[in-house]
């Protein structure tokens, strides 16, 4: 299993827009991922530091994955 401690990541200027991209790509990729895979991300999402803390954000990513859905 991954390390899957909280981290913050040294974001600069302008890093916000290519996690917006990596995130887009990850979500439209989401079923084409082995489970296993999924599973890390969900944990790493969720003990990610540094960031704005947000309210209910597992059901709020459920919800970006159930709208991609092809």
């Amino acid at each position: 299993m991954p390390d899957m401690t909280p981290h913050v990541l040294p974001l600069q200027q302008g890093d916000d827009i290519a996690l917006q991209y990596l995130g887009a790509a990850v979500v439209l990729q989401w079923e084409n991922l082995p489970e296993a895979a999924r599973d890390a991300i969900w944990q790493q999402a969720e003990s990610v530091g540094g960031l704005p803390p947000v309210t209910s954000l597992h059901e709020q990513l459920k919800s970006l994955i159930r709208r991609t859905k092809r």
